[in-house]
């Protein structure tokens, strides 16, 4: 800013993060960033064939089988959420994590440096799904810092609703 020029900062959040991290997936990532094999084996003794159940008052409910999640609780669990995301894609941008927070953001000098801001947002969604994942649309802001920049980030979700000839966040994740 000191140089005459804006900064983008898109805060994103994943919805129920450490719940959605898929065990299976887990695993799997364990194994490609070469985790020991007798520890990836022992985290997944860990994580397979976990129960869960509700209490309310005097009653349980039913078990039920947990196919997903680490638990926040727990030692592993911080631990193995970061394994799971440390593959994130290359970016053009500044990022910074924080538990299930992503803040992207980029000195914008001119028009092409948004553009390279939407290249990473698209490039993040698509690593999204993959890793069976979901943004809490909800907490996803843009913010602009002195400048007066036109563009809309988008998704191209299908299931977001459609704006502009584009698609938007649910509308609340545009610029502002």
């Amino acid at each position: 800013m000191d140089e005459g020029y804006g900064v983008d900062i898109i805060y994103l959040d994943y919805r129920k993060a450490f719940d959605s991290v898929n065990h299976v997936k887990l695993i799997e990532k364990l194994m490609l960033a070469n985790v020991d094999p007798i520890v990836t084996k022992r985290t997944a003794a860990f994580l397979q064939g976990r129960k869960m159940r509700v209490k309310v008052r005097l009653e349980f409910s039913e078990s039920v089988l947990v196919l997903s999640r680490v638990l926040q609780g727990s030692v592993l669990g911080p631990p193995l959420f970061l394994i799971f995301i440390n593959d994130l894609p290359q970016w053009s941008s500044m990022f910074l994590l924080f538990a299930d927070d992503t803040k992207v953001y980029w000195k914008i000098r001119e028009n092409y440096d948004e553009i390279l801001i939407q290249q990473d947002l698209d490039s993040l969604v698509s690593w999204t799904k993959e890793w069976c994942l979901k943004f809490n649309v909800d907490k996803c802001k843009v913010m602009r810092v002195a400048h007066t920049g036109q563009h809309q980030y988008v998704s191209m979700e299908p299931n977001y609703k459609k704006y502009s000839k584009k698609w938007i966040w649910e509308l609340k994740f545009q610029a502002a």
